[in-house]
């Protein structure tokens, strides 16, 4: 489209894309005086968090093409590979968020490349299991290839070992017990994943494992996978199934590789170690010369170590034969840990002491269907709930005498009220000794620094977080200002 010179350009831009909506674009132009340019309304539009540094840099550039497909405006990018972008997305008419998988433009000029693209949708599209997440909307635009999915409030699980280090054997063993489930699932539908591995598993924020990302899927031969990208990510598959003479597109590779990130979760370590080379990634010796994980990791429990050797061994035949064999085995597992396959993990530790049964917790979040999720869980583990959408709700509710014994806020779709708020309830946290936690996105860290300093009664969580890590700290503060 022609460049955006001047006010009246800007305006026309804005509003016939829908990026803001007329009533935004008033409450703006009554900030301004005679004579700005694009770069400083840009700027107003920013800090009224009316746009987002991704829009308003587009913007600057000329690079306008592409930040609105179909009904969804770009947000933020979240995550890029040499084969596609993900950025986070919202509609245009509902603000729903969701996440935007993007063709990358050196690719869109490649037939086969754009057919695999929309290949690995449709397959993906109709899959409907909790732990896989869902496809929306496929689309094209002029020279764009796209299709929108679930937004998974959390973050994969390389993000969650960056901050955990190393999972619990009880979580651990859920968190693998789910992608199998997510494996078993997707074969009843006539795909493997082909290519499993840290950054394509999502934790969302209520401790769900979801498979991402399966690009590989339904692929019968070479030719049908269709683009170097796919062939890059065939590497490991195609070297373990070469080396022990096991049929192309086994769905006992996928165990292997669940394996590899059952193994990781425990020992904080990569069973291997991580190179760009081909060649070396073409290596069957690369994949078992594994240090044993009960020596990386000692004192285990056996049953975990037996299930994860198990899912990693080379030969196929001596693995589990299916991905419904392994979930069987690892609730077996879970069952000899004392838990269940459903229930959070309880864990050991200075941040498990258990609150007074009838601490008063009041969660704030806009989500609606999040919030009856958060309430049964806080509730299951002795804490009594209650619940608002709004801060400004939150607050009144504050100078009332049945007032909550701890603040639970989530801000990770929309940080901007809270950036002002927040202060406010630390405020209130610091002088009641009521702990008070916001968790926001990851994306929004650089801003949450500059305006909020995490303290103890007023603490800063950032996603990927589980509902344990923030129960654990109100289980600690809660346990002290109470005693």
């Amino acid at each position: 489209m022609p460049s955006i010179k001047d006010k009246q350009d800007l305006q026309s831009f804005l509003l016939g894309r829908q990026l803001i909506q007329p009533a935004e674009w008033q409450q703006v132009e009554s900030e301004l005086v005679n004579g700005e340019g694009v770069p400083e309304i840009l700027q107003v539009l920013e800090r009224r968090h009316l746009l987002t540094p991704l829009q308003t840099g587009r913007i600057l550039k000329g690079d306008t093409e592409g930040l609105v497909l179909g009904r969804y405006k770009l947000l933020y990018r979240n995550a890029s590979g040499s084969f596609a972008r993900v950025f986070r997305a919202s509609t245009i008419d509902t603000n729903q968020v969701v996440a935007l998988k993007l063709l990358r433009e050196r690719w869109a000029g490649d037939p086969k490349t754009v057919a695999g693209f929309h290949r690995e949708a449709r397959i993906c599209q109709r899959f409907q299991h909790p732990n896989i997440v869902p496809i929306y909307d496929i689309g094209s635009e002029s020279r764009f290839h796209y299709f929108t999915m679930e937004f998974v409030e959390g973050g994969n699980l390389r993000d969650f070992l960056k901050i955990r280090r190393v999972i619990e054997p009880v979580e651990a063993t859920r968190c693998v017990l789910q992608i199998c489930a997510g494996l078993q699932y997707a074969l009843t539908q006539g795909a493997t994943h082909r290519d499993l591995k840290l950054t394509n598993v999502l934790m969302s924020s209520t401790g769900v494992a979801k498979l991402v990302d399966f690009g590989l899927a339904g692929a019968d031969s070479p030719g049908q996978a269709g683009t170097s990208d796919e062939v890059q990510r065939a590497l490991e598959y195609a070297a373990l199934e070469r080396g022990t003479n096991a049929p192309r597109e086994d769905p006992r590779s996928d165990i292997f590789f669940a394996g590899a990130i059952f193994y990781e979760l425990l020992s904080g370590e990569s069973p291997w170690p991580r190179t760009r080379d081909r060649d070396e990634r073409r290596t069957l010796s690369r994949y078992t010369n594994t240090t044993p994980l009960d020596i990386v990791k000692p004192g285990l429990p056996p049953s975990v170590n037996a299930a994860c050797a198990q899912m990693m061994e080379v030969n196929p035949s001596a693995r589990y034969q299916s991905a419904g064999e392994a979930v069987q085995a690892l609730k077996d597992v879970l069952a000899e840990l004392g838990a269940s396959e459903s229930d959070q993990p309880e864990g050991d530790g200075p941040l498990q002491i258990e609150v007074n049964p009838d601490f008063r917790l009041l969660i704030v979040d806009a989500v609606r269907k999040r919030c009856s999720v958060m309430k049964k869980y806080f509730e299951r583990h002795g804490f009594e709930v209650s619940l608002a959408l709004r801060a400004e709700t939150a607050l009144e509710r504050l100078q009332k005498r049945n007032a909550p014994d701890g603040i639970l806020i989530l801000a990770d779709n929309d940080a901007d009220e809270m950036l002002e708020v927040f202060p406010q309830f630390q405020a209130y946290g610091r002088s009641k000794k009521v702990p008070c936690a916001v968790v926001f996105a990851q994306e929004d860290s650089d801003r949450v620094s500059k305006k909020i300093v995490s303290t103890r009664m007023g603490r800063t969580f950032f996603q990927p977080v589980t509902l344990r890590d923030i129960r654990g700290y109100f289980d600690e503060i809660g346990s002290v200002t109470r005693a």
